[in-house]
């Protein structure tokens, strides 16, 4: 009999991927906004711009558009190309409605993992069964 769990391991194989095209393109978008709002000098022009960067770099940092649960941590994809792995020894899961939050030990913060914006019917689920699966520690 074949040990599923070592096969996986071997190959590096992701139980679960979830990815997002809303969250990938939408950082580029605030951009664009705020560049549109600087060239036509809108009425305070300069706070609309600068509220827009924020709003982008804030959604850059903190909400990654692909993410990977895989045997050894879960590998988070951000927007502007900023890769960040999450060993599991040091993660734990919070399950949400819609989605995940992976949080790291002592640390307040954590990174939100959808897969989609919009509730899809046993995502929950899906995504539960990968993290036992591994054994992450699930809060």
């Amino acid at each position: 009999m074949i040990d599923r769990r070592s096969l996986l391991r071997i190959d590096g194989f992701a139980s679960y991927e979830g990815s997002s095209g809303f969250l990938r393109w939408w950082p580029k978008a605030l951009l664009g906004l705020a560049l549109w709002v600087a060239v036509i000098h809108w009425s305070h022009w300069v706070q609309f711009a600068t509220v827009f960067v924020v709003c982008s770099w804030l959604h850059a940092r903190l909400l990654p558009w692909r993410f990977s649960v895989l045997d050894d941590g879960v590998d988070l994809e951000f927007p502007f190309g900023r890769h960040v792995f999450l060993p599991k020894p040091a993660t734990t899961v919070r399950m949400e409605t819609v989605g995940a939050v992976a949080m790291i030990e002592r640390r307040h913060v954590g990174y939100l993992l959808h897969d989609g914006v919009l509730f899809e019917p046993g995502q929950r689920a899906r995504l539960q069964r990968a993290f036992d699966f591994y054994g992450y520690r699930i809060v």
